[in-house]
């Protein structure tokens, strides 16, 4: 019977070192897990927006100077001891919840939203704040072609490009969760003089050569000069209005006399940030139109006057919603 007792007691030893073996092991497992595994989804607010006016309820105090290049500021991304540069923008100065009306706190996670513009106060300006009545959409951020034509084309680089819409985020995980991504959405307006072909109306062998005007999204790891972005997709065209269809005279959709042609429309872009930690820029950034240096250009003088300029050939951003997911 002595026998009997014995062997149990050795087995049960056995076991419980056996168990004590594979809790210290997952206790070290536990303690060498990477931060951002263990910081999948932040807390926090989740979502803001802005309303890119001067008007009240906007997000926009009324800017007093024209951005000049400046030295990155510690700790936004791109800085290396104040020696980089890049092109800012007029900073949002207040920021909404989602329904647009209640004021919020910036959120942790969102360092900036800034607007490239060409003049302050001047309303035949390439970008600006238009201010001369309904017809140029009064007060609201607004990109006028007409008005472009001596303005450098953008190539996606914080550091040069003058006209955009720029998100500057903090990509700490404990802010801005690993696993998480950025929703864009873009409520705005955006006319041209026709569809993308050439004055016979042939369609030209590269999309890009023909458009109106050309904006795309970047993605990037740093505001310094000379640190071209990703692009990651296009955001005009489409246009959702033409003042003429061809080569010869109006369209149905001509805006010549009707300056608020272009519906108001809303976009979604889906931002991938989980898809690299280091993307803390997303800049949406006006690339080129066909207008030439001089301002001028086809149709240009006889269906788009000054006060009709942004809704007849070019863009006018009403607001931008921001939602991490």
């Amino acid at each position: 019977m002595k026998r009997h007792w014995v062997f149990p007691v050795i087995l049960l030893s056995v076991w419980i070192g056996g168990c004590e073996t594979v809790t210290d092991s997952a206790q070290t497992t536990t303690a060498n897990v990477d931060s951002a595994a263990q910081n999948r989804f932040a807390s926090g607010l989740k979502a803001v927006k802005i309303i890119t006016s001067v008007n009240t309820g906007g997000s926009f105090a009324t800017p007093t100077a024209t951005p000049v290049l400046t030295p990155v500021p510690s700790p936004w991304p791109g800085n290396d001891g104040g020696t980089a540069q890049y092109l800012p923008g007029v900073s949002a100065a207040t920021l909404y919840d989602l329904d647009g009306t209640t004021p919020i706190l910036k959120p942790s996670w969102l360092r900036d939203f800034q607007l490239g513009i060409t003049s302050t106060t001047a309303s035949s300006a390439c970008a600006t704040f238009g201010g001369s009545g309904s017809a140029d959409v009064s007060g609201f951020y607004r990109v006028s072609e007409r008005d472009c034509g001596s303005v450098p084309n953008g190539i996606g680089d914080p550091g040069s490009d003058p006209v955009f819409f720029r998100v500057i985020l903090d990509r700490d995980y404990t802010k801005f969760g690993s696993a998480e991504n950025l929703l864009v959405q873009v409520e705005y307006q955006a006319g041209g003089l026709r569809p993308n072909t050439d004055l016979n109306g042939n369609p030209f062998t590269n999309p890009e050569d023909g458009l109106d005007q050309l904006w795309k999204i970047f993605t990037n790891t740093s505001l310094a000069l000379g640190s071209a972005g990703k692009p990651l997709s296009l955001f005009v065209p489409p246009n959702f209005a033409f003042c003429a269809t061809n080569g010869s005279g109006n369209g149905p959709g001509s805006c010549a006399g009707n300056p608020t042609g272009a519906p108001v429309t809303v976009k979604q872009f889906l931002i991938p940030l989980s898809a690299n930690p280091d993307v803390s820029v997303v800049q949406f950034s006006r690339i080129k139109s066909r207008i030439n240096a001089s301002g001028t250009g086809n149709y240009v003088s006889s269906f788009c006057t000054t006060s009709d300029s942004p809704l007849c050939l070019g863009v006018v951003i009403r607001s931008v919603t921001l939602m991490r997911f």
